[in-house]
């Protein structure tokens, strides 16, 4: 069962949300090695994904962005993902 994960989730949804990056960076970097066991397709739990990514940009932390960035190039090439990964530059 995903236990943990989907509270740590819904922190860090709710967090980023209400504008406080900090809080919604920690809580889905926490959450992302967990996310195959929530369940769901791969295009849902891209979709938290791309919180932390937007999350991590919006705080000033583009290194970050773009190692999960690169990673999911690597995966799949998706022009959203080469248009943040050029805004990391």
């Amino acid at each position: 069962m995903a236990g943990g994960v989907v509270p740590m989730l819904c922190r860090g949804l709710i967090a980023y949300a209400a504008g406080d990056l900090a809080e919604a960076i920690a809580a889905l970097e926490a959450a992302l090695s967990e996310l195959p066991r929530v369940g769901g397709s791969h295009a849902q739990r891209e979709l938290y994904e791309d919180t932390l990514i937007a999350a991590l940009l919006a705080a000033g932390r583009p290194q970050r962005a773009r190692v999960l960035l690169a990673a999911r190039l690597s995966r799949r090439p998706r022009a959203r993902d080469s248009a943040w990964l050029a805004d990391t530059a």
